[in-house]
């Protein structure tokens, strides 16, 4: 306890923790100009997560730029502020010189950041990025502490960038476009970043750059031996190869979650190989205009079976979401291929059907449910009655009609 005060520093902190997971900054910035006691507890929350953009304003950049001069003269000032900035989410505007010179000068002071997010709220061309905002931007990046690094709506993004962030962890990709002109040699460390997780979404234009790609030296642009968590979309077939590499290469995935889209396949994804031996979780995503009927899953079972003999899967999820109308039988071969010996470890199962509709007098809505109700009691049985198996599915139907408008209709069903 310091001298002089009533109660333990630690139930002071825990109060102001409080206050910020109540979201009350203001009382938060009026405590730490009363008293020693709450600066720095209020300091560690109020400036953790620096956030430069503003969706609203017709002018983002100068609304950005007047954020990074106003937050650049506190740091002027008590520059140990700095040090509690740990996370900082920036949306690259179209900046002018002197704005590009202000949020730079702002981002060389953040040294201590451990996360960044980059983002562009429409594709912009990271050619026409300010040379010196780019350097700052890859000055912080590169740094020793930062661990999650973030990239959304940019597009020629160098894979080369990425040669040297030797000590990220954690890469997070959404909507972007990478080109691999530059060169990928890193001959100060050698080093390449080791993965945990990798998450990549939307449409991103040369992803197979990134995982395929190599330095000069023949070593990988990006270690994935140490990936236990991989989140991507396949929007097309040319994706596969470079998740089958990525897949290779992931020795330590403990969770794998996809998003398959119609015009691709899971055909020769889950090739038999070291990756499924520590893999505990799996999430599927199937989103299909049209449904082949003999294979209204896209593969998976058969990609299952491949797996029997070399896997951990405790848990599985599976979620369809299709304007095809399927058939109740469509569940037996998943129901064949999840009670093979191979599959004992299973713990968790669970399968989300979700079918569009335009207009409500498309389906009746009583049937449907009642018949994929029924389809996934009967044709699952042999996994519902497994007495250490978790199993449960969830039936909607949603559509919209004008005089009717409705949306979820649900039938969830437990073993246990």
């Amino acid at each position: 306890m310091n001298p002089g005060t009533f109660m333990p520093q630690e139930l002071i902190d825990k109060f102001i923790d409080e206050l910020w997971f109540e979201k009350d900054v203001d009382t938060l910035k009026t405590l730490s100009q009363t008293s020693r006691l709450f600066l720095h507890q209020c300091r560690r929350h109020l400036f953790t997560y620096i956030h430069l953009s503003d969706a609203i304003s017709t002018d983002q950049s100068q609304c950005i730029a007047r954020k990074a001069k106003n937050l650049d003269e506190v740091l002027v000032k008590v520059p140990e502020i700095a040090n509690y900035v740990q996370r900082l989410f920036f949306v690259v505007s179209n900046f002018n010189n002197a704005e590009v010179h202000i949020v730079s000068q702002l981002l060389l002071r953040l040294s201590m950041i451990n996360e960044c997010s980059l983002y562009m709220y429409s594709p912009r061309n990271w050619t026409l990025v300010a040379p010196e905002l780019q350097s700052a931007i890859s000055r912080l990046v590169h740094s020793p502490r930062m661990k999650t690094f973030s990239l959304h709506g940019i597009h020629n993004f160098p894979v080369a960038f990425f040669a040297s962030c030797i000590d990220i962890t954690d890469l997070f990709i959404q909507w972007c476009a990478f080109e691999d002109d530059a060169s990928l040699g890193n001959p100060e460390t050698g080093s390449i970043a080791k993965l945990h997780s990798f998450n990549h979404c939307g449409s991103s234009a040369g992803m197979e750059k990134l995982i395929c790609g190599r330095s000069q030296d023949g070593s990988p642009i990006l270690d994935f031996s140490h990936l236990q968590e991989l989140t991507a979309a396949l929007p097309k077939r040319g994706a596969l190869p470079a998740l089958r590499e990525l897949l290779k290469r992931a020795s330590k995935l403990i969770s794998l979650r996809l998003k398959v889209d119609e015009e691709c396949s899971l055909n020769g994804v889950f090739q038999p190989s070291s990756s499924f031996e520590s893999l505990k979780s799996l999430s599927l995503r199937l989103s299909i205009d049209d449904v082949d009927p003999e294979d209204p899953l896209f593969g998976l079972c058969d990609e299952l079976r491949r797996l029997e003999r070399s896997n951990s899967l405790e848990e599985i999820l599976v979620k369809v979401a299709t304007t095809f109308r399927l058939q109740p039988d469509f569940l037996t071969d998943l129901n064949d291929v999840l009670t093979l010996p191979g599959y004992t470890k299973l713990r968790r199962l669970r399968l989300e059907i979700l079918l569009w509709t335009g207009m409500m007098e498309d389906y009746d809505r009583e049937e449907s449910r009642r018949e994929l109700n029924g389809a996934a009691q009967t044709q699952c049985s042999q996994l519902f009655n497994r007495p250490s198996l978790k199993f449960s599915h969830l039936v909607a139907v949603e559509g919209i009609d004008d005089d009717d408008p409705f949306g979820y209709f649900y039938c969830e069903s437990d073993s246990k």
